[in-house]
């Protein structure tokens, strides 16, 4: 499974390169218009937030990913290579959040590493960010990315049911859900401002920041952190509940 996951992942981080290798090369589909923006020195960062980040596509993939993981747990009573310091659902659910961050940070350094790479090959030479920024931009795409896939886990858990798990890993990933409670949200009479724009500045909207490549505010660091602490209490706190086959 995480192979095909990974096979998948680089398959789709390639091709923003091979569009711009045609760009660049083949006189028709430089015509369609469908690459736009890509010139020596455009910046690293805008360059792979397109490739990987935006549309919420590595938010979905890896949910999905993760969904589809922790429904193992239902079908065979465990999953391969979990990280437990000792038996015990709630450490099965730790290493399942454990998971989560652990392939997220692969995941955005594999797109980052196949698009930078793949870019240079198609003949575009983008402009790599400071060290600062790149570690700011990385670490937080691993957050947001991360807490989709925890929220994703303890749907799954609390369902027992890989379509579930699946439908929810695409929803929450694309911010469906987020948009949803947010027009819920402007609409309730008399609520206060505070609460009508508490997901404003959320996760989906950090995302698309990031897909853009644009860093967001230190507040963005809390939100997520935060998120992936709630989810994980609540994984384990289902988790303890359920019986696995």
């Amino acid at each position: 499974m995480a192979l095909a996951f990974v096979l998948v992942f680089v398959f789709c981080c390639s091709v923003e390169a091979i569009a711009v290798w045609m760009h660049f090369n083949v006189p028709w589909f430089a015509e369609l218009g469908v690459v736009v923006g890509f010139y020596d020195g455009v910046p690293s960062l805008m360059v792979w937030g397109s490739s990987f980040v935006a549309g919420s596509f590595l938010a979905m993939a890896h949910a999905i990913f993760m969904a589809a993981i922790t429904s193992e747990l239902f079908k065979r009573g465990y999953v391969k290579n979990l990280i437990q310091a000792k038996e015990g659902r709630a450490t099965l659910a730790l290493s399942l959040v454990a998971w989560c961050v652990l392939s997220a940070s692969v995941a955005t350094l594999m797109g980052v590493a196949v698009t930078e790479f793949g870019t240079r090959l198609a003949g575009c030479a983008p402009a790599l960010p400071s060290l600062a920024d790149f570690l700011q931009w990385f670490i937080q795409v691993t957050l947001r990315v991360s807490a989709y896939s925890v929220l994703t886990v303890m749907a799954v858990l609390l369902t027992k049911s890989e379509v579930a798990g699946m439908v929810i890993a695409i929803s929450l990933g694309a911010g469906g859900v987020e948009n949803i409670l947010r027009l819920l949200l402007a609409n309730i009479p008399g609520l206060a401002p505070a609460l009508r724009d508490c997901l404003d500045g959320y996760l989906a909207a950090d995302l698309s920041m990031l897909g853009s490549g644009a860093i967001c505010d230190p507040f963005s660091y809390v939100q997520s952190i935060a998120t992936i602490a709630v989810a994980t209490a609540l994984c384990v706190a289902v988790a303890k509940k359920r019986s696995f086959a």
